[in-house]
């Protein structure tokens, strides 16, 4: 890297916390606030309390709050994809031909490694 001593990154913070000075944020008219609280559900999602049941009205109003908060489509599709992903990982952890390759050639390994060691160790041991 070469340095310039020209600049440097305090300058550099500086210039650019000028420009975000300068810049005025984009406020909200009240047109768009009017609207995004028009299209926002109701939030009436208690259940009558005196004794009649209005069970048709709760679930249109939740079907409307989780449409409002999930304006996708149908939430099994995204939820069927990941299910999907995860079946394919776990199958092809499982069935993964290497895996097994790979712990027999560790367990031999192992085995030349404790050889050597022992090997090694039995002249010492004698002179303890």
């Amino acid at each position: 890297m070469v340095d310039n001593p020209k600049y440097s990154d305090q300058e550099d913070f500086e210039f650019i916390q000028n420009l975000f000075d300068q810049v005025e944020p984009e406020r909200a008219t009240p047109e768009l606030k009017a609207e995004i609280l028009r299209k926002a559900p109701s939030g009436n999602l208690r259940r009558s309390t005196d004794g009649v049941s209005i069970g048709g009205k709760f679930k249109s109003d939740l079907a409307e709050l989780i449409d409002y908060l999930w304006p996708f489509g149908a939430l099994w599709r995204p939820a069927a994809g990941l299910v999907a992903a995860a079946m394919f990982g776990i199958m092809f952890g499982v069935t993964d031909p290497l895996s097994t390759n790979g712990v027999q050639d560790a367990d031999e390994a192992l085995t030349e490694e404790i050889v050597a060691y022992s090997d090694e160790a039995e002249g010492q041991l004698e002179d303890l």
